[in-house]
């Protein structure tokens, strides 16, 4: 099942990345539970509902992109994957790789996490944009 899901991770952030979150959207449960980064580096739990708003900020922007380069399927529920996250404001860029975990149940993503590294929150003080 976990080949699946890692396809299913892979295909809704092309989806999101071509203008599509839908795929994105549904592929979280709705009772998802996210360990992730504020702007300012401070790592949170978010909901699903909290979690979908942090990605609104991406809209600011004058270009963003956030493309799976490599998944790893773990047992039977977990995927990872290596994002490329690409961000860009004025003279301003950031061009990363960050890590994500999904624990996968019946298909959705019940519980994940990010880790970035620390050019992350140097972006967001740089260019002033809060969520």
């Amino acid at each position: 099942m976990s080949q699946q899901n890692a396809e299913a991770l892979t295909a809704a952030f092309a989806a999101a990345d071509a203008g599509d979150p839908g795929p994105l959207v549904a592929l979280y449960s709705d009772d998802l539970t996210w360990a992730g980064f504020t702007l300012e580096g401070d790592l949170r739990l978010y909901t699903k509902g909290e979690f979908l708003e942090a990605f609104g900020v991406l809209a600011k922007l004058d270009a963003s992109a956030n493309e799976v380069v490599s998944v790893e399927v773990v047992g039977d529920e977990l995927v990872t994957a290596n994002i490329r996250a690409y961000r860009k404001l004025g003279d301003e860029e950031l061009d990363i790789t960050m890590v994500m975990t999904h624990r996968f149940v019946d298909g959705k993503v019940v519980r994940g996490t990010d880790m970035v590294p620390s050019s992350f929150e140097a972006f967001w003080s740089r260019i002033g944009i809060t969520v």
